[in-house]
């Protein structure tokens, strides 16, 4: 070799910096593997609580009776007990139309009030009935039937 040339690795051999290198792309291929499998084990508790929460609906949609029904078929949320005694006329409101499967930009326009006063509204459901989503919410309304 040279002075004036540049050092070449030999194949069997490659430099201190392509190991180094080797090392980091596998250390950040490892980290990304091991957030997808944080971020798959998450959905998968979430999927399973989606599941729960429909079994308990379809559960309550079998339990349900017709007489307690409005005209358009969807259960009056005023029939249903003492756990909603603590909503005020709005809040009742509000739920008889998530009832409904209504989306939050659809109460508002139903009741004439903007989405950011649905959430309020929600918020303070969720908190009255001890419940921490829409869903919950509806379980809880609908099993409290008298």
């Amino acid at each position: 070799m040279l002075i004036d040339e540049p050092y070449r690795a030999t194949p069997a051999e490659p430099p201190e910096w392509r190991r180094l290198m080797a090392r980091s792309h596998d250390r950040a291929l490892d980290m990304a593997i091991t957030a997808l499998l944080h971020e798959a084990v998450e959905h998968s508790r979430a999927m399973r609580q989606v599941l729960h929460q429909v079994g308990q609906l379809a559960a309550l949609r079998i339990e349900l009776t017709r007489p307690d029904e409005n005209d358009d078929g969807f259960p009056k949320v005023a029939a249903y007990g003492h756990v909603l005694s603590p909503l005020t006329k709005r809040e009742r409101e509000v739920l008889d139309q998530l009832v409904r499967g209504h989306s939050n930009r659809e109460i508002a326009r139903s009741l004439g009030i903007s989405e950011r006063t649905v959430k309020n509204h929600l918020r303070n459901i969720f908190t009255k009935l001890g419940v921490g989503d829409r869903t919950s919410a509806v379980v809880k309304a609908l099993g409290s039937k008298n």
